[in-house]
């Protein structure tokens, strides 16, 4: 008995075959054992069979494509298969396997715990809503509105659900799984550190007199992105990951300077200093204010210094020539 499996582009299986004859004959025509529905394929492109020594063979039956072991770019006529490592033919996975072959031991079952994930995305979407309210609550400068509060909040749901729901139907497309509850735990989990990253830095910048920590939010920002992206890509499927992260510290490398560059090119051309948009409570601060007169000082002493530039300039050439 031989047991042929088509593996997916993840390697994983997606579809086993059982024969019981003493040859396998595999193909994309309807005279095979295994019909692969691949164009690269030959109608009639190897057989499967035992040699003398009882190893399962794989050999071309002669195709043009040929016949590969793994992931190797060496064309073969003949391979000896072992059941672990695939052969490919054409843009196909196959495995093949007799049916002694050892399985791994059989795992133990975890408890059921469907209601940890819910308790969790409540949790997150409490802790998100909540952040988020506190943000529109220190920002408030005119009289309370219900408005001012129900709008973003509800925005900032039907975003999470859509982003969650998005990498959930790509996940179900490439995985078969949706995970939708692990995506959505990662979407909200992502915007809880984006808006509490958001926070700080303000308080920061506030606090301390210290623009720079919102200079660069937007570097933080994009990184978080990258982040959560990453762990959704996870989900899909947990091969080549250091393929999904170079892909996606690619991005972020990219995104990140493209909008250094445009800042910086928008200060050459304003010419303003990074401020702090959002005015908090005086209790937030963490250094004293400076006093009017410190101020003043200051801005008298940039006022003789340019006066000084200003004596000491040479006068241009007559004409300009």
């Amino acid at each position: 008995m031989i047991w042929i499996e088509v593996l997916s582009r993840h390697r994983e299986l997606a579809t086993r075959v059982r024969v019981t004859a003493s040859e396998a004959r595999i193909g994309r025509g309807y005279d095979n054992d295994v019909i692969i529905d691949d164009p690269y394929v030959a109608p009639n492109h190897l057989r499967i069979f035992r040699d003398d020594a009882g190893q399962l063979i794989a050999e071309d039956i002669g195709s043009v494509n040929g016949i590969f072991l793994d992931s190797s770019d060496k064309r073969s006529t003949r391979v000896v298969v072992d059941g672990e490592h695939p052969i490919r033919i054409g843009q196909t996975l196959l495995r093949v396997r007799s049916a002694d072959h050892a399985v791994a031991p059989e795992r133990i079952a975890p408890p059921e715990a469907r209601l940890v994930p819910g308790v969790l995305v409540a949790a997150l979407g409490i802790a998100v809503l909540g952040l988020y309210a506190l943000t529109v609550w220190l920002a408030q400068t005119a009289e309370v509105r219900a408005s001012d509060y129900l709008t973003p909040l509800l925005w900032i749901i039907v975003v999470v659900i859509l982003w969650a729901g998005l990498w959930a139907l790509l996940s179900r497309v490439f995985s078969g799984r949706s995970h939708f509850m692990r995506n959505l735990l990662i979407a909200l989990g992502g915007t809880l550190v984006l808006a509490a990253y958001n926070e700080i830095a303000r308080v920061l910048a506030f606090s301390f007199t210290a623009p720079s920590a919102t200079t660069y939010q937007y570097a933080a920002a994009w990184t978080i992105v990258a982040v959560i992206c990453f762990l959704h890509l996870r989900q899909i499927g947990h091969t080549r990951l250091w393929l999904k992260g170079v892909i996606v510290a690619t991005v972020l490398a990219t995104a990140i300077a493209a909008q250094t560059l445009q800042r910086s090119e928008a200060f050459s051309i304003v010419g303003r200093q990074g401020t702090v948009h959002v005015l908090l409570p005086p209790s937030f601060r963490a250094v004293p204010v400076r006093e009017e007169a410190v101020f003043f000082r200051a801005v008298g002493d940039l006022k003789d210094k340019i006066d000084a530039d200003r004596k000491g300039a040479k006068p241009a050439e007559a004409g300009g020539r």
